[in-house]
């Protein structure tokens, strides 16, 4: 639920409740199915699967702007492994590549054709976290979100979807946000860009690694940042839709003049500490909106930021998108 912040006094909550999400996991295709999206496929390389043989995945999807669902060409996909996770020894330095999880996988990683295609060949089967973008954790130019998407490998040709994020009232996701494309998010340099710095700021203040946007996030806070803010908008849960938050680490409010006064309260022990303060918690996704005419709020703000699903289980949130 939202609460309101003053610049000279923050006032902030968390609340949780159960939430259903699509996971993203795909299904087994015919011979090179290619994706249909963002424009015309043109052939790229073809999955090779050895006959009868089952024990590896090509897996392949498709990316657009989640602007306008044009393709986006040159964005490197990844797999990394789920777990199993935990904490790393005392003596080592945890960082978002070092944080109890294993490293990136060296193989097979790929990145899209002019068509916003990929295809991943011969990944061993098995459940991975599939990151599609730079995962950029530069305060400095953090251009795009990146997706981390929770898939699981089954064997043969196998295309990825996108999960369907959860409904918010009154906002009507594009075309693109619910046939299964995956789509990056370029971040706005006025309501956006300076909340993931502030929040990188805070982080390095309390001595945590860099992290980075995470797609779901930003998606999640845009559709409800613009739900507060029309009129008669009322707290969950709606309709499809137990809360709202995709993630229990979350927080909001109204008034106040910057994401950096609304961020430094969570990152007091006693304001969500427990998932702000967390070396795993890695990714962010944050959204400031000052007053403009119509509004009937000042200023709203919404943030969310989960501990790495890979290592921690949410209470309420039971599996990442």
């Amino acid at each position: 639920m939202l609460t309101t912040w003053q610049p000279s006094a923050i006032v902030v909550g968390c609340a949780v409740a159960a939430l259903a999400i699509l996971v993203a996991c795909g299904g087994s295709g015919g011979p090179n199915p290619l994706p249909v999206g963002g424009g015309t496929p043109t052939p790229i390389s073809s999955p090779v699967t050895t006959p009868g043989s089952q024990t590896t995945t090509n897996a392949s999807g498709v990316v657009v702007d989640d602007a306008n669902g044009s393709p986006l060409a040159g964005v490197p996909v990844k797999l990394m492994p789920w777990g199993p996770c935990g904490t790393p020894p005392p003596t080592a330095q945890i960082t978002p590549e070092n944080d109890g999880c294993p490293t990136p996988l060296p193989s097979p990683q790929a990145t899209t054709n002019p068509q916003g295609q990929f295809v991943l060949n011969g990944a061993p089967n098995g459940h991975y976290l599939l990151v599609v973008g730079t995962d950029s954790t530069s305060a400095t130019d953090p251009v795009q979100a990146t997706v981390h998407d929770n898939v699981t490998l089954r064997g043969g040709n196998q295309t990825l979807l996108a999960p369907t994020l959860p409904p918010v009232p009154t906002i009507t996701p594009q075309p693109w946000e619910t046939n299964g494309e995956y789509r990056l998010a370029t971040l706005d340099p006025t309501s956006e860009t300076p909340c993931f710095v502030d929040w990188q700021n805070e982080r390095t203040a309390n001595n945590l690694p860099a992290g980075s946007i995470d797609e779901w996030l930003l998606e999640n806070i845009q559709a409800l940042n613009a739900y507060e803010r029309s009129p008669g908008a009322v707290p969950g849960p709606w309709p499809g839709n137990s809360y709202g938050d995709i993630t229990t680490g979350n927080g909001g409010g109204i008034g106040g003049t910057s994401c950096e006064g609304f961020l430094g309260g969570y990152f007091a022990a006693t304001n969500g500490g427990q998932y702000t303060l967390d070396p795993q918690t890695e990714w962010f996704g944050g959204q400031y909106i000052p007053y403009v005419p119509g509004s009937t709020v000042s200023a709203i703000m919404g943030g969310e930021w989960p501990i790495d699903p890979r290592a921690f289980t949410d209470p309420n949130v039971k599996i990442w998108p």
